[in-house]
């Protein structure tokens, strides 16, 4: 039987403030391919064999669209003539945002600077506490309690949010990432990770006498350690990292995030572990905890235990799983019968958080014909690349049948 706590965690559409998880999930990316392929952060435990590769898929069944994955599939391949310019060092914020299944304001909920200084190939890890304080902008009534970074990004938007964080840290971004809750189960699911167990790791916090800081601390913690356990493995394929960095929202480009990536493969990072280096501001005496992929479940279990009669009846969902999944899906399939337009649903990428796969196969497929619909006739490029994309990721994931639905799809655009 799953404790409350865990149903709590699972879909953030029931409760505002589940997305920290997000955070890590970027920094993830953007750290360990180093930049935002590495959301990958699962390679750290299991590297996936798939059962499909881009160079073993057999010939496409139409000319002109196996043109046009051909093209797209050599586009994620191109090498990367990207330089690095004058400057040593690249500023990556990652963020994890927060908002409900609605698209309302999003708060910053786990925020780090991933500093890659190209000089000797070191990183740096400046993590903030989501409830650190930071100024508001004017023109609305907030409490006293209200004055805090995460509140920054939900009150003031992204820019504004990012602003008062680099005043925080003390450096601009050069590049900002950001990930959604979904986007985290789809990476979480793709890698094959303890997806709950890791997600309540990510967003934990009671238990710690120092609360946040050390939540914040434990995440840049998992980021290190899948950086070191990623640039020792023999890497990810191009196929597998397009996919994940598909996943993420960043204006890093794919061709930099890879030079990157291989780069600090090549430095050998791996064998310079102190070369990872975590900082905080402002700064807490924290402690370093690894988390245990191989025992997860017991490792979160001791959180849990740990709050037995310190959370009000008030502070947990009584919803079983299999309630909060009719819930997830009646909303999904009502957002498809509507009118309205799907796109946030679309970029939310919330049929992710459907457990039984061939429902969230079915409305994968379903969402991306009605937001084709809706780009056809305004942005034919970017109807084409959104489909592609679909082709490439079923074609990896060995999923014959929506490849096949995404191939017929994708001709009825190229034969326009």
């Amino acid at each position: 039987m799953i404790d409350r706590l865990t149903l709590r965690n699972i879909f953030p559409f029931v409760r505002q403030c589940f997305s920290f998880m997000r955070a890590w999930l970027l920094p993830l990316i953007l750290l360990t391919t180093v930049t935002a392929t590495v959301t990958a952060g699962g390679l750290l435990f299991v590297k996936p064999a798939p059962s499909a590769s881009l160079e073993a898929a057999e010939p496409p069944a139409w000319d002109a669209v196996g043109e046009v994955i051909e093209a797209r599939r050599d586009e994620i391949d191109a090498e990367s003539t990207v330089p690095f310019g004058n400057d040593t060092q690249i500023n990556i914020l990652t963020l994890g945002l927060d908002s409900r299944k609605e698209g309302l304001e999003r708060h910053c909920d786990a925020v780090h600077m991933v500093t890659l200084d190209l000089s000797d190939w070191s990183m740096r890890i400046t993590s903030v506490p989501r409830g650190t304080y930071s100024p508001l902008p004017p023109g609305r009534e907030y409490r006293e309690t209200d004055y805090y970074v995460s509140n920054a990004c939900a009150y003031g938007g992204l820019d504004y949010g990012v602003n008062q964080i680099e005043k925080i840290v003390g450096v601009q971004a050069d590049y900002v990432a950001t990930v959604g809750f979904s986007q985290a189960l789809g990476i979480f699911r793709a890698l094959e990770l303890p997806t709950t167990e890791t997600l309540q790791w990510l967003r934990h916090r009671q238990t710690y006498a120092i609360g946040d800081p050390q939540r914040s601390q434990n995440q840049a913690v998992f980021m290190k350690d899948i950086a070191l356990r990623l640039m020792n493995e023999d890497g990810i394929s191009t196929a597998l990292m397009h996919i994940l960095y598909s996943l993420v929202d960043t204006d890093l480009d794919f061709k930099t995030a890879q030079a990157l990536y291989t780069a600090y493969r090549a430095a050998g990072i791996a064998d310079r572990p102190e070369d990872i280096a975590l900082a905080m501001k402002p700064y807490y005496a924290t402690q370093e905890i690894h988390f245990d992929p191989n025992n997860a479940n017991a490792q979160v279990d001791a959180l849990v235990v740990a709050l037995e009669g310190r959370l009000s009846p008030q502070d947990l969902s009584h919803k079983s799983v299999e309630e909060l999944q009719v819930e997830l899906e009646a909303y999904l399939r009502e957002s498809l019968a509507s009118e309205d337009t799907v796109v946030h649903v679309y970029d939310e990428q919330l049929w992710r958080q459907i457990e039984d796969e061939a429902v969230r196969e079915e409305l994968h497929f379903r969402f991306m014909e009605k937001y084709l619909r809706e780009l056809r006739d305004t942005n034919y490029d970017k109807a084409v690349e959104v489909v592609t994309d679909y082709v490439l990721e079923k074609q990896y994931y060995g999923l014959n049948e929506w490849e096949e639905k995404g191939r017929n799809l994708l001709a009825t655009l190229v034969e326009e």
